[in-house]
C-alpha cells in the first residue's frame, strides 16, 4: 500500500471512529498511562478479543469536588434497576485524599461517566464501600449500555498460573485498553489478606475494571498496587451488590477475626503442622492472626495461631478446591456474606467452627458470634486498608 492510501486510511479511521487519537493518547500517556506497543502476540490478540466483547460495558468515570479534578478510573455496567443503570467501579473515585477510611458525600462530589462513543453522561454516588473498595454509580436509564453478569467461578475452579486480562477505558482518550498476564501464587503487600494477584502491567486507569480470563469469565475487579496487580474476587463483590440491591446498603458481617490461609504459610512451618494435622496437607484452613474483642466467649476460646477448618461443616480450602491459596479468605467472606444477607430481625448469628490448635496438637468446636459490621465497633484494624491511591 502506498504511503498516499496508508495516510489516507489512517485520516479516515481517525476521524470516523477514534477522533484525534494521537493527541488523546499522549494526554493520556503523559497522566499515567504508560508506553504499550501494539502486543501481536497469540496471548495479546486473544486478550483484544475478550475485551472487545464487553466494549459497550465499559466506561470511564471521573470525579470532581468544587471544580477540581479528584480521579479517573473504569467501571462495568452491571445492572438496569428501575430507571437506573449502575454501574461498578472503585471507591478511588470519591475517596478522600490522604485518608484511609473516609470518602466524598453524593452531594459534595460530581461523577461524569464518559461512555466509549464519546459521549458523556453526569453520575450519581449511590453506594461506597471503604471496606471492599467499591462503589456504584448510578446514570439515567442507558438500555444501550449492556450489563455484565457477575457469577461465581465453577467449582474446582483453578486459578493458579491461569492467563487473564485487565480491562481499562481510559478517562482521556475514552479508548479501550486491555492488559494481559498470568494469576500468581503470592501474598499481596496491601493490608487484606482476601485479594488476589496477577501479573497484568496495569496503571491506574485500569482501577475498578474487570479482570478475566480467557473463557470471558470474571475473576474480580482490579487496583493499583507496584509489585503485581491486587483483585477483589468476584465472589466478593457479586455479594455486596446483592445486598445493595436489596438492602440499598451492605450488611457487612463482623466475626471479629482476621487471618490468613495455611498454605501461604513458609514450607518448613507447613511441613511441621501437616505432620501432626495431616488434613491440612490438603489445602484446608485459615490460620488466625488476630482477635478483636474483650470477652473470649464470642470467640469460643479462639486464640491467635489457632486455625479454623470449616464453618457449619463447610470446608475452607484453599489449595485441593481452588489451586490458589488466597482464595480460602475470599470463599469465607463470602459465606459471612451470605449468612448475613439471610439474617432477618436477629442481629447476631451462632456459627460452629472446627478447630485445630497446633500449640498443644489438640481439636475442638468453637461456637463463633458474627455480627452484622453496624450492631458493633470493630477496630480499623479489622478493616481493609490498602491504600487506594
Amino acid at each position: 500500500m502506498s504511503e498516499d492510501n496508508a495516510s489516507r486510511r489512517d485520516a479516515f479511521w481517525k476521524e470516523n471512529f477514534f477522533g484525534d487519537t494521537d493527541s488523546d493518547l499522549d494526554a493520556a500517556a503523559e497522566e499515567d498511562e504508560p508506553s504499550h506497543p501494539q502486543d501481536f502476540t497469540k496471548e495479546g490478540l486473544d486478550a483484544k478479543e475478550v475485551v472487545l466483547c464487553l466494549s459497550k460495558s465499559i466506561v470511564s468515570l471521573v470525579s470532581s469536588v468544587d471544580g477540581k479534578p479528584l480521579f479517573g478510573c473504569t467501571g462495568t455496567v452491571v445492572n438496569h434497576v428501575g430507571s437506573e443503570t449502575w454501574i461498578l467501579t472503585s471507591a478511588t473515585l470519591v475517596r478522600k485524599p490522604g485518608t484511609d477510611h473516609d470518602a466524598y458525600k453524593e452531594d459534595e462530589v460530581k461523577i461524569e461517566v464518559l461512555l466509549g462513543n464519546k459521549r458523556s453522561v453526569n453520575g450519581c454516588l449511590a453506594m461506597c464501600n471503604l471496606q471492599y473498595n467499591i462503589a456504584i454509580v448510578t446514570v439515567e436509564l442507558q438500555f444501550s449500555l449492556p450489563i455484565v453478569a457477575l457469577n461465581d467461578l465453577p467449582e474446582c475452579y483453578s486459578i493458579l498460573g491461569r492467563p487473564v486480562v485487565a480491562v481499562g477505558r481510559d478517562s482521556k482518550s475514552q479508548v479501550l485498553l486491555a492488559r494481559h498476564g498470568n494469576m500468581i501464587r503470592k501474598r499481596s503487600k496491601l493490608d487484606c489478606s482476601e485479594l488476589l494477584l496477577c501479573t497484568c502491567p496495569i496503571s491506574k486507569t485500569f482501577i475498578g475494571g474487570l479482570v478475566m480470563d480467557f473463557e470471558r469469565r470474571i475473576i474480580g475487579i482490579s487496583f493499583f498496587a507496584e509489585d503485581a496487580t491486587p483483585i477483589v474476587a468476584i465472589e466478593i463483590v457479586s455479594r455486596c451488590l446483592k445486598h445493595f440491591k436489596k438492602f440499598r446498603t451492605l450488611k457487612l458481617p463482623c466475626l471479629c477475626i482476621r487471618g490468613h490461609a495455611v498454605h501461604s504459610l513458609e514450607l518448613r512451618n507447613l511441613e511441621i503442622l501437616c505432620l501432626n494435622f495431616p488434613e491440612l496437607s490438603y489445602g484446608i484452613g485459615i490460620v488466625v492472626d488476630q482477635i478483636f474483642g474483650v470477652s473470649p466467649g464470642n470467640f469460643g476460646g479462639i486464640e491467635a495461631g489457632d486455625i479454623i477448618c470449616s464453618f457449619d461443616g463447610v470446608v475452607l480450602r484453599s489449595v485441593a478446591q481452588f489451586m490458589q491459596c488466597f482464595l480460602s479468605c475470599s470463599q469465607l467472606t463470602a459465606m459471612l456474606l451470605d449468612k448475613v444477607y439471610a439474617m432477618k430481625s436477629q442481629k447476631t448469628m451462632v456459627l460452629q467452627a472446627a478447630m485445630r490448635r497446633p500449640r498443644d496438637n489438640s481439636k475442638f468446636v468453637a461456637m463463633l458470634n458474627i455480627w452484622e459490621n453496624s450492631s458493633v465497633e470493630c477496630s480499623n484494624s479489622f478493616c481493609n486498608r490498602w491504600p487506594l491511591l
